[in-house]
């Protein structure tokens, strides 16, 4: 079956990676500066080898957002990831906010990254992922960085309030951003509506905090609103027993509680739903899009409980 007929017959979303080490945390003194990272000890190796593992045990494949500093020092990693299948995708290159360096030196993290990548891969890089999801309203320029550099999706939008970035009204589900250089298929992250209020409960210490029978919960309101799936992890959550930096009592909760779920409920996942790339769900997307359906491709493709896998 193709990627394309996969999407359109039982995917329900995507299963995303952004592709960082440990000590890639944001908004906090504790975190060492990029001139520091290479004598730190990395674990970046055996954790994306671990997920590969488990994506190939379950037959998934994922997107990878790299970034481009891990990318250059890991090139053949990267290039495993890309033979076994899965997407590569960029998360930038220097783990920058936005908001923090403003449009110029982020035009600048876009492009190298965007361009290493493509040397790396021999591949063009379709997607963009900001880190942390650090793209608020008032930095919608950041868009239009993102497009001329050549990508035609990205995935940075976090609709809801967050610690850095999110933007509580943004749109749910597949949509489409005009930018001065062209459209931009925008893949927020998933979030359901309660009471008014928005919850993710796909990623992050949301994915590892939520039960099981919470998320599957979730994923039913997701489809039922037409919705797609999408996980988003990072390699050092598979890793329960990676250094920590001495942060904040809250930061120290929010990046490290719960760890030894993360790899569980992948896997979980990974056997009861189908995932493909998230290359495949903006071209669905698009195709559904010219042929006037309006629909995501989780709508025409949304999973019932008995197109499910089997547990």
């Amino acid at each position: 079956m193709t990627g394309a007929e996969l999407t359109q017959s039982r995917a329900a979303g995507c299963i995303s990676i952004d592709v960082e080490d440990w000590f890639h945390i944001l908004d906090s003194p504790a975190v060492p500066p990029m001139d520091a990272w290479a004598s730190m000890e990395s674990r970046l190796q055996r954790n994306v080898e671990r997920l590969l593992t488990l994506l190939a045990e379950t037959d998934t494949r994922a997107t990878f957002f790299w970034l481009g500093w891990a990318a250059e020092r890991h090139a053949e990693l990267v290039r495993r990831c890309q033979a076994a299948g899965h997407e590569i995708a960029s998360h930038g290159y220097g783990h920058v906010l936005a908001y923090e360096v403003g449009s110029d030196a982020f035009r600048q993290d876009v492009h190298r990254a965007k361009a290493l990548l493509e040397d790396v891969t021999g591949q063009q890089v379709r997607g963009f992922r900001a880190a942390g999801f650090g793209i608020r309203d008032r930095e919608a320029w950041a868009f239009d960085v993102i497009r001329e550099a050549g990508h035609d999706y990205d995935s940075s939008i976090f609709p809801g309030p967050r610690g850095h970035g999110g933007m509580a009204s943004a749109r749910l589900g597949l949509h489409v951003i005009e930018t001065a250089s062209g459209p931009l298929v925008e893949c927020p992250m998933s979030a359901v509506e309660v009471l008014g209020r928005r919850l993710s409960l796909f990623g992050g210490g949301y994915l590892r905090l939520a039960p099981r029978r919470l998320i599957r919960w979730g994923i039913k309101r997701l489809h039922a609103s037409g919705h797609p799936l999408i996980i988003y992890a990072h390699p050092r959550e598979t890793d329960p027993d990676h250094p920590r930096l001495p942060l904040s009592l809250k930061r120290r909760f929010k990046s490290y509680v719960n760890l030894k779920s993360t790899m569980p409920k992948l896997d979980w996942l990974c056997r009861r739903y189908a995932f493909c790339t998230m290359s495949e769900l903006v071209d669905a997307f698009r195709a559904s899009a010219d042929h006037g359906t309006n629909r995501s491709p989780a709508a025409t493709g949304k999973q019932t409980d008995s197109q499910e896998r089997e547990e």
